[in-house]
């Protein structure tokens, strides 16, 4: 009989789990949408899949970088390290293997980019609400990263901003 009753509430607790959605999938399938939109006319990626895919503090630091005037920071857009980018690049989107870092994982993303090249990022999630979310990106081809964690650098474009530099 105990058996019978411990079976039962496995299997009760095995109907209320829900499927885990891997880093690698959350990432693509930022990507996939992300990369399409920067090859539309309006090039606004919607603030509600941002927050479905990204980490609400790195959100508010390029919202922090953004509303400061003529900064000189962010050169390029930060998720894909382009300025524009082309439809047919789309396809050339990889994702590869996960590696767990720091209570998160790290991975590598390339990117299709022109003449048949590929931009390679690194992309870090961590878990938030019970997802994977990004929360932050390097480009290993160039070997630079957006400036968004440093706040000496936020510090000295604010004030550059405020003198009018």
């Amino acid at each position: 009989m105990r058996a019978i009753i411990i079976l039962l509430s496995l299997l009760l607790s095995a109907c209320s789990v829900h499927p885990d959605q891997s880093a690698a999938s959350r990432v693509r399938s930022f990507y996939t949408s992300y990369l399409a939109t920067l090859t539309s006319s309006d090039n606004e990626y919607p603030q509600s899949q941002l927050h479905e895919y990204v980490s609400a503090d790195t959100l508010s630091r390029l919202a922090q970088i953004d509303a400061i005037p003529e900064q000189d920071l962010m050169g390029s857009d930060y998720f894909a390290y382009v300025q524009d980018y082309d439809p047919s690049w789309v396809g050339a989107l990889t994702v590869g293997s996960v590696s767990p870092l720091l209570g998160g994982e790290v991975m590598p993303v390339w990117i299709g980019i022109n003449d048949g090249k590929k931009l390679e990022l690194e992309v870090y999630v961590r878990r938030e609400a019970g997802e994977w979310k990004i929360y932050r990106v390097r480009d290993v081809t160039d070997n630079y990263e957006h400036p968004i964690f440093n706040a000496g650098a936020i510090t000295q474009a604010k004030a550059a901003a405020e003198s009018g530099q």
